[in-house]
C-alpha cells in the first residue's frame, strides 16, 4: 500500500498550523465535506489547526456544508479564492475584515494549478486588466486586512510582452491539498468515475507533491488492484499520501448537492434535441424572466457556442432557445466543463442534464480564455455609464469574481441580463466594485449589450444606446433610467 490508510478522527491533526491547503470542488461536486467538517470538529474543540490559509478554485458549498464549515476567524488566516455567493457564512467574515481575502478570477486559480505543478514562476493572462484584481486597482485585496498584509502585487503583477500589457498571475507553494475520488486502490490509484464534474484533483496533486507537501484523499472504497482500469484513474498513486474513507457517502459524499448517487440516465443518457427542449420548458419560470431571456436569446446566431452564467442566464437563455427553436443549432456551455445538455442552477450550478460532453475544469478555462465563446450572458449586480459592471460586492458581504472575468475576457460578444424593475438599484453613478470594464472591453473589439424585461441597450465608446424597447409607458419609463457616459 503506497498511502496510509487514516480515519476520519486522523485528517486534522495531518494539517499543519499556518498551512496552505488547497481544496478541490465545485458548488457541492467533487467537495471532501467530511474532511471539512473533521477540520472545523478539531478546531472548535482544541483550537486546531489554525491560521490557515486555503486556495480554492470555485465556490465549494451549498450555503451551509463545504467551505461553508471553515468559515470561522483564527482557523483561517486568508482565504484565496473567486466567489463566495453560495457561502454566506464565508462571505460574511471576509466581508466583516475577520479574514484576509484575496479575490482572483476562478480560471487563472484552476489553471495556476497546473503552473504550479509544472515550477513555472507564473501565468500571463489579459483576464482582470483595469478591474480590482489589476494591481493598479487593488490587486485582488477585497478587505483591509488582506491589504495591510500584502503588498498590491503579491499574487499579480503587470507586465507587457510585445508591446501588450498583461497581468502576471503568480506562483505560491502549497502544502497540503484536499482531494475527492470514488474509490481508490491499494497502490493509491484513485478513479473519481461517479462524480459528474473532471475538476482540478490532478492538477491540485501535482502542484501539492512538486511542493513538497501531502495530498489527503477522501474516498468511498478502497479496493484490490486492477479493479480500477488505467484509463478511469484520475489521480495516480504516486502522488497519494494519505486516505479516508468517508463513514457517510449520502452526508459527505453527495455526488451534487440534490443527488446522493449519479442517475447517469439523467447526467450522460442521449436526449435528442425534441426531448432537450421539453426538459428546458418543463421548468417553470416567472413572466419577467421568461422575457428577459427571450431579449437576449435575440442576439445568438446559429452555430454559436454560448456560455451562460449562473441565476437569470442559466434560468432564461436555453428555455428561450428551445421555444424559439434554435436550441438544435447552438451549444450550450457552463464553466466547470460541460457542453449541451440542460444545465442546472443554484447549488446544483456546473451540473448539467444528457450533456454532450464534460471536459476538466482548467481545460475548460483555456477555451474559454482564448475566445472559444460566441456569446456569454451573465447577471448583473451594479451598472454605470460607462459599462463598468460590479456582481462581487454588496452590503458588505465579499460574493466574489467566480469565472466571471475570465469568461467575459475572452466571449467575442457579450450579453448581461438584468432585471429593470428590481427592488435594489441597479444603474448607478458608479460600480461599488470593478468586476468588468466596459470601455476595456469595447477597445479589445467586444460587443457589449444589456438585456431587461423592458428594452435592449448596446455599449458604445459614448455610454449606453437604446437599441430597443417596449412600446408602453412602463418601459420607456424604465429606459429613460439607463445612465449614459
Amino acid at each position: 500500500m503506497s498511502f496510509q490508510r487514516i480515519e476520519p478522527s486522523d485528517v486534522a491533526s495531518l494539517i499543519p498550523n499556518g498551512a496552505t491547503v488547497v481544496g478541490n470542488g465545485f458548488t457541492m461536486m467533487g467537495v471532501a465535506d467530511e474532511i471539512y467538517a473533521q477540520i472545523e470538529k478539531s478546531f472548535l474543540e482544541k483550537g486546531s489547526p489554525n491560521e490557515l490559509t486555503f486556495v480554492h478554485a470555485a465556490g465549494q458549498s451549498n450555503r451551509v456544508d463545504g467551505l461553508a464549515r471553515l468559515a470561522h476567524p483564527k482557523l483561517l488566516k486568508r482565504v484565496v479564492g473567486p466567489h463566495w455567493g453560495l457561502n454566506p457564512p464565508m462571505a460574511n467574515v471576509l466581508g466583516a475584515d475577520e479574514v484576509e481575502a484575496i479575490c482572483l478570477p476562478q480560471g487563472q486559480i484552476s489553471t495556476l494549478y497546473r503552473t504550479i505543478a509544472a515550477g513555472r514562476p507564473g501565468q500571463l493572462s489579459t483576464v482582470g486588466l483595469g478591474t480590482f484584481v489589476d494591481p493598479r486597482h487593488g490587486g485582488g485585496r477585497i478587505n483591509e486586512s488582506a491589504q495591510k498584509a500584502t503588498q498590491p502585487d503579491e499574487y499579480v503583477e503587470v507586465t507587457t510582452v510585445h508591446g501588450r500589457e498583461y497581468l502576471f498571475y503568480k506562483s505560491f507553494p502549497l502544502d497540503v491539498a484536499i482531494i475527492r475520488g470514488t474509490r481508490i486502490d491499494t497502490n493509491g490509484n484513485m478513479s473519481c468515475a461517479d462524480d459528474v464534474s473532471i475538476l482540478d484533483n490532478l492538477a491540485i496533486a501535482q502542484a501539492v507533491h512538486n511542493c513538497g507537501g501531502i495530498v489527503i484523499a477522501q474516498v468511498k472504497e478502497v479496493v484490490e488492484p486492477g479493479e480500477i482500469p488505467a484509463r478511469d484513474v484520475e489521480v495516480p498513486g504516486v502522488l497519494v499520501d494519505y486516505v479516508m474513507v468517508t463513514s457517510d457517502p449520502a452526508r459527505y459524499h453527495r455526488q451534487t448537492n440534490a443527488s446522493v448517487e449519479v442517475n447517469w440516465d439523467l447526467l450522460t443518457g442521449y436526449a435528442s434535441p425534441e426531448e432537450l427542449s421539453e426538459a428546458l420548458l418543463a421548468t417553470e419560470l416567472e413572466d419577467t424572466r421568461v422575457r428577459i431571456g427571450e431579449r437576449g436569446a435575440t442576439l445568438v446566431r446559429d452555430g454559436d457556442i454560448i456560455n451562460l452564467g449562473t441565476g437569470l442566464p442559466g434560468d432564461s437563455i436555453g428555455r428561450a432557445l428551445a421555444v424559439s427553436g434554435q436550441i438544435a443549432r447552438v451549444t450550450l456551455t457552463v464553466e466547470s466543463g460541460t457542453y449541451g445538455g440542460v444545465p442546472l442552477g443554484v447549488v446544483d450550478f456546473g451540473c448539467a442534464l444528457h450533456p454532450a460532453a464534460i471536459i476538466g475544469h482548467p481545460q475548460q478555462f483555456d477555451f474559454y480564455n482564448g475566445g472559444g465563446v460566441d456569446i456569454t450572458f451573465m447577471g448583473v449586480g451594479q451598472v454605470d455609464g460607462l459599462g463598468n459592471i460590479n456582481v462581487s460586492a454588496f452590503a458588505g458581504k465579499a460574493i466574489g469574481c467566480g469565472g466571471f472575468m475570465d469568461i467575459v475576457d475572452g466571449a467575442k460578444r457579450i450579453c448581461f441580463l438584468m432585471v429593470a424593475d428590481s427592488k435594489h438599484p441597479k444603474w448607478v453613478p458608479a460600480v461599488d466594485q470593478l468586476t468588468f470594464n466596459g470601455q476595456g472591453a469595447l477597445a479589445k473589439g467586444q460587443e457589449v449589450f444589456l438585456a431587461t424585461e423592458h428594452y435592449l441597450v448596446q455599449l458604445t465608446p459614448q455610454g449606453w444606446v437604446v437599441v430597443e424597447v417596449d412600446d408602453n409607458d412602463e418601459a420607456r419609463a424604465a429606459a429613460s433610467l439607463v445612465i449614459t457616459k
